[in-house]
């Protein structure tokens, strides 16, 4: 029997680290997910059941490289991934982009409650233009390469050729032939000779790392959600043209509770940093947030014994930017208006300005630093909060804003992804659009009713408290309100 050599895995990690360089980061890394489906005979003739068992079943089977921290070698992100990796990343990765934005296949649950998918028929043409195409030249994934990794513990025949690890991917993922054809390449071959003993564990771990191409930093822990938003997305382009054209140091996204600010920031915190959550730093402003925490400050050494200086979120990020000046990092502050940014930004307000980047600060503590120019601050902000008045003038200079409004689309698009029966969704649409000039209620508020028993749960445990609050002296308010609720909904409340 012969096996997958150490040659053969080293020059295979550098031709798929070069096919990577070619193609979609973020849209090259749903091969995997795509053939993780194939696997389990997921296609499109019909509802398969595909869980988040069979992920880990499919990480186990061909990444699986370690027991400890990094369990896990994504070939195609060139990763190294951590235990829980499978259900973080890839299953929802899936759920996110190539079944919600992508429109790639299909999800349902069936009787049981088992998850099943089904592949639309055009998911091929998706998969060679999101995911294989960039700057409008198409490539084809390296089988052989990709194989050499997947099958680097497999026993071949004594006559094997490379050709043959590359057919193997055909096999083992159940691609039909137009799948196999369209999708990948059997040209680029990994050099070396087969081997008569399979690699260990260890060497494969040496390998990796010998090779070079595996990214120098290590997975996140799954904080953000999949990047779902493509680059033509209107939120997306005007934020870009803000901070490039008009020159703003960032940008607040200002709505009521339950309009998707947070959501939405993420999203575009990803798409500047290029899909990247290690080059992205989140933040929550809250009344004891304080400038020692952002910039620097004196806290309690690891032995008790006094106080030591240490940077704040804020100079780390200035540390890892100037690191690495060809790339875009991204500082975003949720609930901005739930402290005074300007305490919290302290002598760093006037150097947000992207006119004054580069150029050196001296802190109260005597530390010399600058905001290098490829930092962007990305912020939300509650409309409603009170506090919003008191943000100070310089800080809101330097920053555009973006509305948020309730969104009666959205609030239709939730509902039906629910399941809720039209007649319903027609009523709370129109209770929606009623109630918007008393009270800005957020799309999101509605995301978990299904029927009109949830309709009625949501109206007891949490819209009635919100129009006691804001009309705690229109008692006539609140009565409208409710009377119009039951009315145009046909839920009875109280």
């Amino acid at each position: 029997m012969r096996y997958v050599s150490r040659d053969q895995l080293l020059s295979a990690l550098r031709q798929l680290a070069a096919f990577r360089d070619r193609t979609p980061r973020q849209g090259v890394k749903h091969v995997l997910g795509f053939l993780a489906l194939r696997w389990r005979n997921v296609n499109a003739d019909r509802m398969t059941r595909f869980e988040e068992r069979d992920d880990f079943a499919f990480f186990d089977e061909f990444m699986k490289v370690d027991d400890g921290n990094w369990a896990y070698f994504d070939p195609i992100a060139l990763m190294r991934r951590r235990p829980g990796h499978p259900h973080s990343n890839v299953a929802t990765a899936r759920k996110g982009t190539f079944f919600r934005t992508w429109h790639a296949a299909t999800s349902d649950v069936d009787d049981s409650g088992a998850e099943t998918w089904r592949l639309e028929p055009d998911h091929l043409s998706i998969l060679r233009r999101k995911a294989l195409t960039k700057s409008g030249r198409f490539h084809r994934v390296p089988a052989a390469a990709l194989g050499a990794f997947l099958f680097r513990g497999r026993a071949f025949p004594d006559t094997v050729t490379i050709d043959d690890v590359a057919r193997e991917v055909r096999i083992a993922f159940n691609l039909s032939e137009s799948e196999y054809r369209e999708l990948f390449e059997e040209s680029t071959h990994p050099s070396g000779p087969f081997a008569d003993l399979p690699l260990t564990t260890r060497q494969v771990r040496d390998v990796i790392t010998d090779s070079g191409v595996a990214t120098e930093v290590p997975e996140a822990p799954a904080v953000f959600q999949e990047l779902s938003i493509g680059a033509e997305d209107e939120i997306l382009r005007l934020v870009r043209a803000l901070i490039s054209q008009d020159e703003y140091a960032g940008v607040i996204f200002v709505g009521p509770p339950g309009t998707s600010k947070s959501w939405y920031a993420v999203q575009v915190a990803l798409a500047l940093a290029d899909g990247e959550p290690t080059r992205i730093r989140k933040v929550q402003f809250h009344p004891s947030y304080q400038y020692e925490q952002f910039v620097e400050g004196f806290v309690p050494n690891d032995d008790g014994t006094g106080f030591e200086l240490r940077d704040g979120l804020m100079l780390q990020a200035i540390q890892d930017a100037e690191a690495d000046r060809s790339s875009t990092y991204v500082v975003l502050i949720d609930e901005l208006s739930r402290s005074d940014p300007g305490r919290v930004f302290g002598e760093l307000l006037t150097y947000m300005e992207p006119s004054r980047r580069d150029e050196e600060v001296l802190l109260a503590s005597g530390t010399k630093t600058a905001i290098p120019p490829n930092i962007v601050f990305l912020g939300t902000m509650n409309s409603r909060d009170k506090s919003v008045l008191e943000i100070d003038d310089a800080f809101e200079r330097r920053m555009a804003k973006i509305d948020f409004p309730p969104s009666p689309s959205i609030l239709v698009e939730l509902l039906r992804g629910n399941g809720a029966p039209d007649d319903l969704v027609q009523r709370m649409a129109a209770f929606f659009g009623w109630v918007q000039s008393r009270y800005p209620l957020g799309h999101t508020l509605f995301r978990r009713v299904k029927d009109a028993e949830g309709l009625k749960r949501l109206w007891d445990t949490q819209l009635r408290y919100l129009f006691e609050k804001q009309f705690k002296y229109e008692p006539t308010a609140v009565a409208e309100i409710r009377s119009k609720f039951s009315e145009i909904t046909g839920v009875s409340v109280s």
